[in-house]
């Protein structure tokens, strides 16, 4: 019963305690993780925040309203909004539960110390070239999943990729800018999965222009072959410091399950090839006729396993 009343108060202790206790105001270091939606951005969020001394918010464009979502604005034009938005979510004064549901009170309580404001966001795909205009001592990790299963975990939880497609096609900024030799292959897909494709195609394309140097653009299968191996290296490349919770929990050995960056306790090698029996080949041919067009240096040949030089490519798409 005691827990049970404890489980009860704990979210409006945390409000509390986030409210009152100063925010990350002397932090050295800002990263945001950034990718589409059930691309990984949780798991390799929640890996980072375990290194020492970081002050982790999660999803904080979880506020924004709809209209903001997956825009590419102006790098060089001012935006207000944007740019309150940005700051007040390093500054911690963007505490929502659902924001601030994997700061257990201690996090909280030592905010103030921390050397590293860690935010990950997952609509604001597309503001990376602004940010790096307005923001240039951020760091951005990006994250690339499987068209595939990221279609499914789509479709499982109801979102229709096409309504997100539309999204892009109504930004003329867009579609006659960096996106203008695919706007026809992104008009006529018609199926599910052709205008899926033709999203995820589109984010893709537009993650590998907008990156820069000293920036991590990074296949989710690649933390899913070896993750400690992976991550040691993230932390490193961060200036991170490395942490045995960081192991633990990539391998799943003492994952929680609370919090909405936790999830269930998996192996992270099943996850890379487990979705295939949920695709049809019609399904697949489908995605693939409308990804290739956009020339990806991800999933040669939607194999998951098989990764092309994207330093290269990405030199050639910008």
């Amino acid at each position: 019963m005691a827990n049970k009343y404890l489980n009860y108060l704990r979210p409006a202790l945390r409000q509390t305690a986030e409210t009152v206790m100063p925010g990350p105001r002397w932090a050295k270091r800002r990263i945001v993780v950034s990718g589409l939606p059930r691309s990984g951005t949780s798991w390799v969020a929640k890996a980072l925040s375990l290194s020492p001394n970081v002050a982790y918010y999660f999803e904080p464009d979880s506020v924004l309203e709809r209209r903001h979502w997956y825009v590419y604005p102006d790098a060089h034009a001012g935006n207000p909004l944007l740019a309150r938005h940005i700051s007040a979510a390093f500054a911690g004064r963007i505490h929502t539960e659902y924001v601030i549901a994997e700061r257990g009170l201690r996090e909280i309580l030592t905010t103030w110390r921390a050397d590293v404001v860690l935010i990950k966001w997952v609509k604001l795909v597309l503001c990376l070239d602004w940010l790096a205009q307005h923001f240039p001592d951020v760091t951005v990790v990006q994250t690339v999943r499987h068209p595939v299963p990221l279609t499914l975990s789509w479709r499982k939880r109801g979102w229709d990729p096409g309504h997100a497609l539309d999204l892009l096609l109504a930004q003329p900024g867009l579609m006659t800018g960096p996106l203008a030799p695919y706007a026809d292959a992104m008009r006529s897909a018609e199926s599910y999965w052709e205008r899926a494709g033709a999203f995820w195609g589109a984010i893709a394309f537009m993650q590998l222009r907008q990156h820069r140097p000293g920036w991590v653009l990074r296949e989710h299968e690649r933390f899913c072959i070896d993750p400690v191996e992976q991550y040691r290296a993230l932390t490193q490349q961060l200036g991170l410091a490395w942490s045995d919770r960081i192991a633990g929990f990539v391998t799943g050995e003492n994952r929680r399950t609370v919090g909405p960056g936790y999830g269930r306790r998996r192996d992270p090698r099943q996850e890379i090839h487990k979705w295939e029996t949920g695709v049809t080949r019609g399904e697949r041919d489908q995605l693939e006729s409308v990804v290739r067009v956009f020339d990806l240096p991800f999933y040669a040949r939607l194999d998951p396993e098989v990764f092309r030089d994207s330093q290269s490519s990405s030199r050639r798409a910008g």
